[in-house]
């Protein structure tokens, strides 16, 4: 059975390390658009303008980094440790015919993928079209989802 307390282990440490290239990554751009060599030589010149802008977004992404790691922290000290049905920092097992998998539901970072005992967990959000159908059920509930022309049914068999 999949422990919850390593999931939440491994998704602080993906976060954390989310946090450190963001802010290498804003750190590198800032230095380049501080750079003497992007002062613009000519009014077409606009590589000192484009590095600004590229440091901005890199800015915003460390920012959003920063906010997704202190939303999850919100809910991993609030969560129950008995959960009755799906809601936001549920870990819910879904299994199908073909698959068994894990989701996180997360306020944000969706799509971020985890390895915690051989096990791979996908963090969804609620507004997902699976993180939507989930949202309320409980063990043996089935959800109907459409993957492209393929109809996937999948059953709760876990929610920690």
């Amino acid at each position: 059975m999949i422990k919850s307390e390593h999931i939440w282990q491994a998704l602080f440490v993906e976060l954390t390390r989310l946090i450190g290239v963001a802010k290498d990554s804003a750190d590198r751009a800032h230095a380049d658009a501080t750079d003497k060599e992007c002062v613009a030589e000519n009014k077409y010149d606009t590589r000192g303008l484009e590095a600004s802008y590229l440091a901005q977004g890199q800015q915003q992404r460390m920012a959003q980094c920063i906010e997704d790691n202190a939303l999850f922290d919100r809910i991993y000290k609030k969560r129950e440790q008995c959960l009755t049905c799906v809601e936001l920092g549920a870990i819910v097992t879904l299994e199908s015919v073909n698959e068994l998998r894990h989701v996180l539901i997360g306020p944000s970072a969706g799509g971020l993928k985890l390895v915690c005992d051989n096990d791979e967990i996908l963090v969804i959000t609620s507004q997902s079209p699976l993180g939507a159908l989930l949202m309320g059920k409980e063990i043996d509930d089935e959800v109907r989802l459409t993957v492209g022309d393929k109809n996937v049914c999948y059953e709760i068999t876990a929610i920690n």
